[in-house]
């Protein structure tokens, strides 16, 4: 899944928030997270993620902890 903000990007970014439970996300203004959140939404339609509470829920989550784990990689080793 390719997202508008990369990974390298954001971890070249200063942290900007504080309300976010990720520091990557903390590196985004609100429009920014906005797309990203779309983002994860068309690609979860795409996968055909059933629209209903736990499945959805899960599914997003995962490709937050996803990302989150990218994140945490790419900034360790750069």
């Amino acid at each position: 899944m390719k997202y508008t903000i990369s990974i390298i990007e954001l971890i070249k970014r200063p942290i900007i928030r504080k309300d976010k439970p990720e520091e990557f996300l903390n590196k985004m203004t609100d429009d920014e997270f906005k797309q990203f959140d779309e983002e994860i939404t068309i690609n979860l339609k795409k996968e055909k993620t059933i629209e209903n509470f736990p499945e959805w829920n899960a599914a997003y989550l995962a490709k937050l902890i996803d990302r989150s784990i990218l994140y945490d990689i790419f900034k360790n080793n750069k």
